[in-house]
C-alpha cells in the first residue's frame, strides 16, 4: 500500500519549514536534531499522530522545569494544570488552550516555535 502523509497544506508547509531549520550531518545528506525529528513525526497520517492530555503534561511539568513541551499532534483538555507550562503543538482543543492560559502558561502552534527561535535544548518532545 502506498504511504500517505498529511493532506493539509498548512501541515505540509510546516514540515518543509522544519526541515529547512534542521542542521545537516557532517556528510551533508541527512538532517538531524530536534527539528528534523519533529518534521518526521508530523509527516504521518493524522490517525498516527500523538494525542496528549493535559494531565500527562502536568505530570511532566514537575520534572522538566523551564522547558517547552512539543507535541507533534493534538493537545486534549482531559486533566488539570497546576503548573504554568509552555506547550507547542500542531493543534489544541479549545478547552486545552484555555486551561493552559488560565494556569499562566503559554499555548503556541508549532509554526510559532520556529519563528520564536527557541533553542532545541529547551524542547521536550512528548508523544
Amino acid at each position: 500500500m502506498k504511504r500517505t502523509g498529511p493532506t493539509n497544506i498548512r501541515t505540509r508547509a510546516l514540515v518543509v519549514h522544519l526541515e529547512k531549520h534542521a542542521p545537516k550531518t557532517n556528510t551533508g545528506k541527512k538532517k538531524e536534531g530536534a527539528y528534523a525529528v519533529l518534521s518526521q513525526l508530523i509527516n504521518v497520517p493524522t490517525r498516527q499522530r500523538a494525542e496528549v492530555n493535559l494531565s500527562h503534561l502536568n505530570a511532566m511539568a514537575g520534572t522538566y522545569k523551564d522547558k517547552v513541551f512539543v507535541v507533534p499532534g493534538a493537545v486534549l483538555a482531559k486533566g488539570a494544570i497546576t503548573h504554568p507550562i509552555h506547550v507547542a503543538a500542531l493543534r489544541f482543543s479549545g478547552n486545552a488552550a484555555r486551561k493552559i492560559i488560565e494556569a499562566k502558561g503559554k499555548a503556541m502552534l508549532l509554526e510559532e516555535l520556529v519563528t520564536e527561535k527557541i533553542e532545541p535544548s529547551k524542547l521536550v518532545l512528548v508523544k
